[in-house]
């Protein structure tokens, strides 16, 4: 399969990767990340198309991207996910099932975009099988504004779709994480972006559930202004070095103020773990894998540990059939993205 481009669109940085899906294997050429203009997004609703497609062009040309056929990821924190079961039906069949139920039961509109997968199997009323689906529904305005982009970008649109479908393709191809193979415990994976984290379950290599939290990294960026000493202006550099962490005179002019926001987000994952453990008992949750621009925090995956009691580290790579693809943690979307393109 041809090399493409894959577009993580998020609410303060694009992260691109280009690579293939070839004979059931990923190869990633190169990967990067850039920060967004302000004015072209409001969450994911795209204000102003020709000055992000004129940021996604400039970004190509200085990270020397090639290929021209892309794909673009969004987390779509608006759209509406769910889970849901249905007998074996023919596809047509299945179809209308899913487009009522999402616009009877859940309101979306009929003129959504709206996509699924099958994730597992259910047990019926009356012991018939059923099969259960993950649904997403997000605005078609949405979906033709990105492509729109796309075009202006002089690029041509391969597919879209949202990040929770991208991943879990991904950990349904893999087999490992970090060179860690997977066992009957569960694993945790932490997405900590800019404007929302997003706590992902798997259970041998099976997505469990995941659940958008709308508290990023971006959050702390006001608290940290009004913290910093006047002439330290680049928080973005304060972020990438400093340890809020670790006990010195330093980082507690920082983490006095950060705390509220760690102890609102913590309170949030352990509320994430307790409903795992009450609705469904797939194994203990063994390892907790971050990514996302926020996992980059110094000293973060050691303070998770303490605060989660679980083994935390970042997501560095992963893995199938013993050939490891190494994937920067804030590039995973973009690559996880190019896994369901393979014919």
């Amino acid at each position: 399969m041809k090399t493409r481009i894959s577009i993580d669109i998020g609410s303060g940085n694009v992260h691109i990767a280009e690579g293939r899906f070839q004979k059931g294997q990923v190869s990633v050429r190169q990967s990067r990340s850039f920060a967004l203009p302000e004015g072209c997004l409001a969450e994911e609703d795209v204000k102003d198309e020709q000055l992000l497609a004129d940021a996604i062009s400039r970004f190509l040309k200085e990270g020397k991207f090639h290929a021209k056929e892309a794909i673009v990821t969004v987390n779509a924190s608006h759209a509406v996910i769910r889970e849901l079961d249905f007998p074996r039906a023919k596809p047509k069949e299945l179809d209308s099932m899913v487009k009522n139920e999402m616009v009877q039961t859940f309101h979306v509109m009929s003129s959504d975009m709206i996509q699924y997968k099958e994730i597992g199997k259910a047990p019926g009323e009356d012991g018939e099988a059923l099969k259960r689906y993950r649904v997403a529904a997000i605005d078609r305005d949405i979906v033709e504004a990105y492509y729109h982009v796309l075009e202006l970008a002089g690029l041509k649109a391969a597919a879209m779709d949202l990040n929770v479908n991208a991943v879990d393709k991904l950990f349904a191809w893999s087999d490992s994480i970090n060179e860690k193979p997977y066992g009957d415990e569960a694993v945790m994976l932490l997405d900590f972006g800019q404007s929302h984290t997003t706590v992902y379950i798997f259970s041998k290599g099976q997505p469990m559930f995941s659940r958008h939290l709308p508290i990023g990294s971006g959050d702390m960026d006001g608290i940290l202004r009004s913290s910093a000493p006047q002439q330290t202006a680049d928080i973005r550099e304060i972020k990438e070095t400093m340890n809020f962490f670790e006990d010195s005179e330093e980082a507690d002019q920082y983490s006095v103020s950060l705390q509220p926001f760690f102890y609102r987000l913590n309170d949030e994952i352990r509320k994430v773990v307790a409903f795992y453990h009450d609705r469904t008992y797939s194994g203990s949750i063994g390892h907790v894998y971050l990514f996302g621009m926020g996992s980059e925090l110094p000293g973060l995956p050691d303070y998770w540990t303490g605060i989660l009691n679980l083994p935390v580290e970042k997501l560095r790579s992963v893995g199938k059939s013993g050939t490891a693809v190494r994937v920067d943690p804030a590039h995973l979307n973009a690559v996880a993205a190019l896994i369901r393109h393979n014919k």
